[in-house]
């Protein structure tokens, strides 16, 4: 009798630890075991990713003309949110994405004066961002995660002519709503530093978020 009322203490005291305690503290069996450091993403991470969408950027020179692009860059930060939400962890967070395309000409004037005509069309997205981080996808070193992206995009076009029969203008398109869902993996070689690729569908086809690699810093 003795060794039975043991047994079930003993799986009360396991099943109790198991539980643990959830980011607020108070123990809740709806949540899952608090992290103990086996898990990249937990209740204590804070991310900032330095990202490059990919074939976002070209150069073109040809008769006088040239196209170019810059890659899209993106800067974003991410920290988990107060309580644990079913089985992982849901991020919140900012985002910011910016490309810039340019055309330039040169060109004679019918007296024979050289000039240079250039446009720049700059895009700007902010947006705030939202990650789910399933536990049974995130280990000690890598995790699949999926997320959204919803903010505002803006297009700034500038136009410059050294004619002086010619003006410089800037007009600069209202915000309009930007929602981009995506996918991505992370892959840690430290436990400050790794690496992410995520893809997405975007509402813009300037932004190039379709697909991004770069670097995540945790701290």
């Amino acid at each position: 009798m003795k060794n039975i009322a043991a047994s079930i203490l003993m799986v009360g005291i396991s099943f109790t630890s198991y539980a643990g305690e959830p980011i607020n503290g108070k123990n809740n069996l709806l949540f899952s075991p608090k992290s103990d450091g086996e898990k990249c993403y937990d209740e204590s991470t804070h991310i900032v990713n330095v990202g490059i969408g990919l074939g976002s950027g070209y150069y073109i020179a040809a008769y006088g003309e040239k196209y170019s692009s810059s890659p899209y860059l993106s800067v974003s930060y991410e920290q988990p949110w107060s309580k644990k939400i079913g089985p992982g962890f849901l991020g919140v967070g900012a985002y910011f994405g910016y490309k810039t395309e340019k055309y330039e000409k040169n060109y004679n004037s019918i007296f024979g004066t050289p000039y240079h005509y250039e446009r720049r069309y700059s895009y700007y997205t902010v947006a705030g961002r939202a990650t789910y981080h399933w536990d049974i996808l995130n280990s000690k070193k890598a995790e699949v995660y999926g997320g959204v992206l919803i903010g505002a995009y803006l297009n700034v076009d500038s136009y410059s002519d050294n004619d002086p029969n010619s003006d410089y203008s800037v007009s600069v398109n209202p915000f309009s709503p930007y929602v981009s869902p995506f996918l991505g993996a992370r892959y840690y070689f430290t436990d400050a530093i790794g690496v992410f690729a995520e893809v997405g569908v975007h509402p813009h086809s300037h932004s190039s978020y379709n697909a991004s690699v770069g670097c995540s810093i945790k701290f």
